[in-house]
């Protein structure tokens, strides 16, 4: 307009150049802010030669700081206000007119931040005031996908960026152009602000970054030096998440890294480093980093996969990799082992890995193969990279999605390398925690739905873990889009295709046990937990392989409806009754998820082809044969219920089975037919010539005996590759000079075929792959035609045989629900024959109960308890059984007294343990004809200490699980509770195990407590029948007790606690305190009365073999004890203390005779000898692993001494009441001497009297003088 009205012109003359002129409404549209066709967009429609006076004194203002600048800014603003609606004219992807105009008022109020009086021609404050934009609703109210709603956003952003920049609106303090951040923008924009605030605060976009020498603050340098680092060390710029993974740095050579990590991009790699320009390569890593902030990037560059920045850095922490050059940079060669040697070490540690490798075609061009995560850890594009990985596929931790509903919680377990997601509703809270303990933890995020007060509640779940993505979806939608909502999600964090689509298993729980709380998993020995044996590896045999130990762990955790809780008995009573029943070869069954994952990869190898054609043949020869007829109803049933099938008829399964083995028949080679490398390839008759031939075959052939050769594809390949090959041998015997042996060599490096002396024809020198002439290597021209020739056509074929695998994955993609049938067929058959062969050659048999008894009827269970020293079901000798009669009436209970150690706790596991595996179809350990009630919940009560992290005292930990069972417990439930009350006074303890008695009474509930308070049976309950009195047997005496570990009617009214204080240490001095201590209270009446019909005492017990400890003598740490008795052997300097992992001196380590003692977990000594102390200690410490605490050691002159020595201090210490993991050798009086009498089974009395004779003998040597 100033430009017009110099040039004199009425405003309907106005042009942009000379002799055109400028039409009114094209001077509306500008003044309105819309670019019309044929004008210019810069500076209100001016250009040509005024345009650019123009702009030069529009810069020159915007440089000065007079009143000039001042109007010339208010200008400039009245016309950016118009930026927002004229960028949208330029938008070119569709999208709904409601949707732009949210686009226009979202950004309309942050669109004065283009000023540069505001920004100050910096970028970081522009992009924190366009930051704040927001959509303020979803993306979906607007009819859109949240994919396409970021790319309308983001080509918003661009064009509102290309007006501000062409304007030069959009510039720095020096003028020049700013880059645009229009990606992180648009996610923010889109970003719910709900959502944001259960998750955290946001981490900040690429273009939050500014430019810093380091990341860490000021005096953080010092910190790192002494202490280590902290979260808060690090500048507000870099990611939360970095920020946390940078604390856990602790390896040295990391952490010399850190203090390099600065600069203004993701990476924390200094310009510096790079140049004052990112070279083409970090441009794009630094766009693949914005893309994916949260992961490791490893870049293929060349032979090597790299990474740089904070990358480096966790490649140098995790995986053990030694930085390049010092600086915050490195990596590892090419090839598929390494790649997944360093993806396992990082997917451990919690991260996530994108890899990005190069393209075959064009090696400066590379794409995102795969992103890697805890829960898909495995890298499935190995076969471009060579060097097969070799090892365990794994399918990593299962991703979690959760809805809390009105009428319960729904919990869903995502695998993304099996396209499934498995659900099951009616889940309860407690139910959560146990399934999110099992399989080692989950993969991160955790998919949650809900609204507001759900929130809220879920917040209070200490046990739920913080990283979750919260959905918000609408309260209506069903719980299908749910489950798909967080399959895109999660499709589009791993960069996966949505198809195939996830396959949706609903886990159906009619009539099912409820899912085990994660107090019972662990006390039942589902979960591992110190000191319970695990259920799982007693279940199944050592050799089982590892599937059946995860299905059978997912069904106990987890059980199924009663249905297939029916067909399991079922098959289990096929493999147990039917000793001819030979269970087809299932040996090699390979993992659902692997097949699925490398056949949607288009990645599979020959060797799981193979897997899972003898799979599909075993298969089907179980199904058309009539001998398997009592397995084909039972194992379709539940197949059918595992992989989400309604029904899975015996002949359209058998019919999928044809379709899969022809499939595979038909590109695989014929492994009846000869396919060898070393066919046709006679030269010389020089063994050591012809070796060399064979040996180019060998390393250039892999790939004979995968794919079938009557594919067109395959042929014509095979074909070329034999005229080479005949080609090649003749170049060979050309040039072969006679009667020589050795003539030719084989290098594998530059894989070529050379003469050691010049061949009978013409020759020249040979060259190395890098052009240079080799050394006394002749080659001929025919020879490297002919060589060239076969490299290519083994290459040709290669390729042919890799296609065909391809072609194989992409029919196979159609059958993928049969082959997921078909796996799951093949695991079952194999869980349920591992069982029943373990279970009927372990503990004297285990036997199917009759159970699903009504619930009206009595419970008469015969169950086999064991020996509580062991703790052990499954595996103990039948004669170490002991059998207890177990009945439990309707809607009533049982309490349980009797000494410690007598097999309460043992008792309760036993019951559990198999009440647990009969609701779920599996065999029990117990006599025949024994009967199980079903049940609809087993829960276990007892106290397991407390949660300071989450406020919780043990017995308020004690009061939450006995609420939730309070809650929870019907007629159908059984009740375990172990010494409730030991977290409070023994009065408020007596009156909470009565009420809760009364409690579960009133539900009608099956309940046994386990209780020291003896008088809890005399007191008069409010129920309608008393609860059974049980106690743990006791016969005869001894010092330590005498038990029976059966069941007994009646009640026990001493612990024997004085019995169990000696059993494990207590000095002599502190046991008369208690016994003094305890008559006080009996003369005071505290003590409770009791009837002596129900009360067990121990008769005077008989002499001890082992003689009574030393008065006065306090055990409180056995490694100084033991000191203290080894120094009086020698000399005290030679006794050496070493910790469990320690390596002893060199002279030591073998050759020497060592006597040795090993500190274990609560104060349990073992004491040995050895002349070969390193591996005795490797040994000790396979077998006692974490209960190992501490070594003492002390050379003595020989073996003879070592032994005697060792039979001398495994005496003193028995003496002092010190408990031994083995005492076999204090009973020798010397010790090559056996015990010949207790092996030839003795009576106890000769044994009682020669062990006396051996004492006596041993006190008479003590009273004579010692030598030196």
């Amino acid at each position: 307009m100033a430009s017009g009205k110099m040039l004199g012109l009425p405003p309907d003359r106005w042009t942009t150049r000379p002799g055109e002129a400028l039409d009114w409404k094209r001077y509306q549209g500008r003044k309105t802010g819309r670019s019309m066709p044929g004008t210019s967009t810069l500076y209100g429609g001016v250009a040509g030669p005024v345009a650019a006076a123009i702009g030069a004194w529009r810069s020159s203002l915007l440089r000065s700081k007079g009143p000039k600048v001042r109007y010339q800014s208010q200008r400039a603003s009245k016309e950016k206000t118009c930026l927002a609606e004229e960028a949208i004219h330029m938008l070119k992807e569709p999208a709904p007119a409601a949707f732009r105009t949210a686009l226009i008022e979202g950004f309309r109020k942050e669109v004065h931040s283009f000023n540069p009086e505001v920004h100050q021609g910096d970028r970081q404050q522009l992009l924190q005031r366009l930051r704040r934009c927001r959509l303020g609703r979803k993306a979906t109210a607007f009819n859109l996908e949240v994919n396409q709603a970021q790319q309308v956003t983001q080509a918003y952003v661009q064009a509102l960026w290309s007006l501000a920049t062409s304007r030069g609106l959009a510039v720095n303090s020096k003028g020049n152009k700013m880059r645009s951040a229009a990606a992180d923008l648009a996610r923010a924009f889109l970003a719910d602000q709900e959502s944001q605030e259960s998750q955290g605060p946001p981490d900040p976009p690429s273009g939050a970054w500014k430019a810093i020498g380091s990341w860490l603050k000021e005096g953080a340098q010092e910190r790192l030096n002494e202490s280590g680092m902290q979260a808060d060390d690090f500048d507000d710029a870099v990611l939360p998440f970095w920020r946390h993974q940078l604390a856990r740095v602790t390896r040295p050579e990391a952490l010399r890294l850190v203090p390099q990590l600065g600069g203004d991009n993701r990476f924390g790699w200094l310009r510096s480093m790079a140049g004052h320009k990112p070279t083409a390569l970090f441009a794009q890593a630094l766009q693949w980093k914005s893309q994916t902030p949260h992961c490791v990037l490893l870049v293929q560059v060349g032979d090597f996969f790299e990474a740089w920045g904070i990358d480096a850095v966790m490649l140098v922490q995790w995986c053990g990799l030694n930085p390049m050059a010092r600086r915050a940079r490195a990596g590892f060669p090419v090839n598929a082992a390494s790649l997944q040697q360093t993806v396992d070490c990082l997917t451990r540690a919690e991260l996530s890995v994108a890899v990005y490798v190069q393209s075959a075609e064009n090696k400066t061009m590379r794409v995102l193969r795969q992103v890697l995560t805890p829960g898909a850890p495995t890298y499935l594009h190995g076969n471009e990279l060579g060097k097969e990985a070799i090892g365990e596929f794994s399918e990593g931790r299962p991703y979690i999605a959760m809805r809390l509903r009105t009428d319960g919680l729904l919990f869903a377990e995502i695998r993304p390398f099996r396209r499934e997601v498995r659900f099951r509703e009616d889940v309860t809270p407690e139910a959560v925690e146990a399934l999110l303990a099992d399989q080692d933890g989950v993969a991160w995020p955790i998919f949650v739905d809900g609204s507001r007060r759900s929130f809220q509640q879920v917040n209070k779940w200490k046990w739920f873990p913080k990283q979750r993505r919260w959905l918000n979806l609408p309260s209506e939608v069903r719980d299908d889009y749910f489950l798909n909502r967080c399959c895109q999600e999660l499709c589009q964090t791993l960069q996966l295709a949505q198809e195939p689509p996830f396959v949706h298993v609903r886990l159906n729980t009619a009539g099912a046990l409820q899912p085990l709380t994660l107090s019972t998993a662990k006390n039942l020995g589902v979960l591992k937990q110190d000191g319970v044996p695990f259920l799982v590896a007693h279940a199944l045999s050592p050799e089982a392989p590892a599937s059946t130990r995860r299905l059978l762990r997912r069904w106990l955790l987890a059980p199924r409806s009663q249905e297939s809780v029916h067909a399991m008995r079922q098959m289990l009573r096929a493999f147990s009754s039917d000793q001819a029943l030979v269970l087809p070869s299932l040996h090699r069954v390979p993992p659902v998820a692997k097949v699925i994952a490398y056949i949607t990869a288009r990645t599979g190898t020959e060797r799981l082809f193979r897997d899972v054609m003898d799979c599909v043949m075993g298969l089907k020869t179980l199904l058309e044969n009539q001998r398997y007829e009592d397995l084909w109803n039972p194992l379709l049933k539940i197949v059918a219920s595992e992989t989400g099938l309604e029904d899975l008829p015996r002949d359209d399964f058998l019919a999928d089975l044809d379709d899969i083995l022809h499939l595979l028949q038909k590109w695989l080679h014929d492994t009846s037919q000869s396919d060898d490398p070393l066919a046709d390839c006679h030269v010389s008759e020089d063994v050591e010539t012809q070796r060399a031939v064979e040996r180019i075959f060998e390393s250039n052939e892999a790939f004979r005996g995968v794919a079938s050769q009557q594919q067109e594809l395959v042929a014509d390949a095979y074909g070329s590759l034999k005229s080479a090959r005949h080609e090649l041998c003749e170049a060979l015997r050309e040039g072969l000079p006679p009667d020589q042996p050795g003539v030719l060599v084989y290098n594998p490096f530059d894989n070529d075929i050379c003469f050691k002396k010049k061949p009978l024809v013409d020759s020249h020198g040979a060259h190395d792959r890098r052009g240079k002439v080799k050394k006394e290597r002749f080659t001929t021209k025919r020879l490297e035609a002919a060589l060239a020739t076969y490299l290519a056509c083994a290459k040709r074929t290669e390729a042919a045989t890799q296609q065909a695998l391809q072609q194989l994955c992409s029919e196979l993609g159609g059958q993928v629900p049969a082959l997921r049938s078909a796996v799951a067929a093949a695991e079952l058959l194999l869980t349920a024959h591992c069982h029943a062969s373990h279970a009927l050659r372990g503990l004297g048999r285990w036997k199917e109960v009759a159970g699903a008894c009504h619930r009206s009827g009595e419970s008469d269970w015969t169950q086999a308890l064991h020996h509580i020293g062991a703790l052990r079901y499954s595996v103990m000798d039948p004669g170490d059984a002991v059998f207890s009669h177990v009945q439990l009436e309707s809607g009533r209970g049982a309490v349980a007294t009797g000494p410690n150690m007598s097999g309460k706790s043992t008792l309760m596991r036993a019951l559990g343990a198999c009440a647990l595996l009969a609701n779920c179809g599996f065999l029990c350990p117990c006599k025949p004809k024994a009967v199980v009630p079903h049940y609809s919940q087993v829960v276990w009560v007892s106290a397991e200490g407390d949660r300071p992290a989450e406020g919780i005292s043990a017995f308020g930990y004690e009061a939450m699980i006995s609420a939730t069972l309070l809650r929870r417990a019907t007629e159908g439930t059984l009740a375990l509770v172990d010494e409730f009350g030991r977290g409070t006074e023994p009065r408020a303890a007596k009156a909470a195990v009565c009420t809760l008695i009364e409690e579960l009474s009133g539900r009608k509930t099956q309940f046994v407590v386990a209780t020291h308070l003896h008088d809890v049976v005399d007191v008069k309950l409010r129920t309608g029948a008393q609860p059974v009195a049980w106690r743990m047997g006791i016969k005869g005496s001894s010092q330590f007790g005498n038990w029976t570990y059966q069941l007994e009617l009646g009640v026990c009214r001493d612990s024997l606690a004085a019995q169990t204080l000696s059993h494990f240490g207590w000095p002599k001095i502190a046991l008369d305190r208690f016994h003094a201590l305890l008559e006080v209270e009996e003369q005071e009446g505290r003590k409770t009365d009791g009837s002596n019909d129900h009360t067990l005492a121990l008769n005077d017990a008989k002499e001890s073999p082992i003689e009574p400890m030393d008065e006065g003598l306090e055990v409180a740490d056995p490694g100084e004890a033991v000191m203290e008795m080894m120094s009086s052997f020698g000399a005290a300097s030679e006794i050496l203390r070493l910790k469990p992992r320690d390596v002893p001196p060199a002279p030591l380590c073998a050759g020497a005779s060592i006597l040795y003692t090993l500190i274990l977990r609560g104060q349990i000594l073992y004491i040995g000898q050895s002349d070969n102390l390193q591996q005795r200690l490797q040994q000790h410490r396979q077998r006692f692993g974490e209960r190992l605490e501490a070594v003492l050691m002390m050379p003595v002159e020989n073996t003879s001494t070592a032994r005697r020595l060792e039979t001398q201090l495994q005496r003193d210490c028995q003496r002092r009441g010190m408990t031994l993991e083995s005492n076999a050798d204090a009973l020798h009086r010397n010790f090559p001497i056996k015990d010949d009498m207790k092996a030839s089974g003795a009576p106890a009395e000769l044994r009682r009297m020669a062990q006396e004779l051996m004492e006596m003998a041993e006190q008479l040597e003590a009273m004579e003088p010692r030598d030196g």
